[in-house]
């Protein structure tokens, strides 16, 4: 029997290249068939490609509570596929412990299934439980279930993080590859748009009411939170981005722990600090979890001052080095909160300057861990 014409079109458009016009066909028919659970899924993989793991997570849940409840036979094929949406989407909102739980449920029901047994591994490195992410990984291998060419790459993920660990490297070289890297692309790109008269790393500048020239500041945002940008133009006021995306660089040898978001411990700290295998320079992310309290009061005023210290070039020199922007404070949890930065062409060691002030703040508020770098705040040791 062929399929009816609209979820013929929604199929056809899933297939092209316009993820606008493919999201709408699949909702129009799921308006006429909303039994179609495979719709469902597939409408909230779009979800999560477009950046909407809420709505994405929300069609994966009810779905998946169809699926139990009616127990159709193609439900049980579909149903670990909608589980494995709900992790992947917990995992983009931050909330490992609920992205284990789904990959988890999977493998309840089918122990080997080489997807959540994937996912499950992949989110334990990013967590910083190395060792239970390498043993999860290896029984992806020992299974042989998944295709040859992703178990040869998950074999080499683990010879990977096993080579860093054995040659006791520190993270700090992950910082320093990082901004190493995008400092050189960066500098690549000035030294060519200074030939046609751009200038690199201007703030953004008014008059106060005292005709003082302060960083512009967006409205609503952290009284600290200057913004430099790339490059611009000053006949024309043009701005220019160094960079679209977050820049991953690798430590030299250790290239196949870069391509996911691996999380070591930080060694010979006064407070648990760990860093990630992927530190992007131009979108840097600090996590900072505290024994209790407000998270965003305890921590903002030592992050700000921090930051305006990078922002008038502590870490540079006097005409580049600068922190360019900030994020406003994100709340993870109850304990913890996270902010992202651009750090422009600040030098590596504005990471340690970092550690010695959170380290006075630990005094008089008890860090319970920090995280430099993509990935899950590890629960203290």
């Amino acid at each position: 029997m062929s399929e009816p014409e609209v979820i013929q079109k929604a199929l056809k458009a899933v297939q092209g290249d316009d993820p606008e016009e493919a999201r709408e066909a699949l909702m129009l028919a799921l308006t006429e068939h909303p039994d179609r659970l495979d719709l469902v899924h597939t409408l909230a993989i779009m979800e999560l490609q477009n950046g909407d793991p809420e709505m994405a997570l929300d069609l994966a849940e009810k779905a998946a509570a169809v699926a139990r409840e009616r127990r159709e036979p193609g439900d049980a094929i579909l149903l670990p596929q909608l589980l494995l949406a709900q992790g992947a989407a917990h995992e983009e909102l931050r909330r490992p412990e609920a992205a284990l739980a789904a990959y988890d449920a999977v493998l309840q029901a089918e122990e080997d299934h080489p997807l959540a047994i994937q996912g499950k591994g992949h989110l334990l490195l990013a967590w910083g439980q190395i060792d239970n992410g390498v043993s999860v990984l290896q029984e992806a291998i020992d299974a042989g279930k998944d295709e040859a060419r992703f178990l040869e790459a998950t074999e080499k993920l683990i010879l990977g993080v096993k080579n860093f660990v054995s040659e006791d490297l520190h993270p700090r070289n992950f910082v320093d590859a990082h901004r190493g890297g995008y400092v050189e692309f960066f500098n690549h790109h000035a030294t060519e748009m200074a030939e046609k008269g751009w200038i690199a790393e201007a703030a953004r500048m008014r008059k106060d009411d005292d005709g003082n020239l302060v960083p512009v500041v967006a409205e609503g945002a952290k009284p600290y939170a200057g913004t430099r940008v790339d490059l611009v133009d000053p006949q024309t006021g043009q701005a220019g981005l160094v960079g679209e995306q977050p820049m991953i660089v690798a430590v030299q040898n250790h290239e196949i722990i870069a391509q996911t978001a691996i999380v070591f411990s930080w060694p010979n700290t006064e407070f648990p600090v760990w860093g990630s295998s992927q530190m992007p320079w131009n979108l840097l992310s600090i996590c900072i979890r505290f024994d209790g309290g407000d998270p965003e009061a305890a921590a903002d005023p030592t992050i700000g001052d921090w930051f305006s210290a990078g922002f008038d070039g502590a870490f540079g020199s006097t005409d580049q080095g600068r922190f360019h922007s900030i994020s406003d404070p994100e709340l993870l949890d109850q304990n913890t909160v996270r902010y992202q930065l651009d750090c422009g062409r600040a030098e590596a060691a504005a990471i340690d300057d970092l550690l010695k002030r959170l380290g006075v703040l630990n005094s008089t508020h008890p860090i319970a861990g920090v995280l430099i770098g993509r990935g899950f705040l590890p629960a203290a040791p």
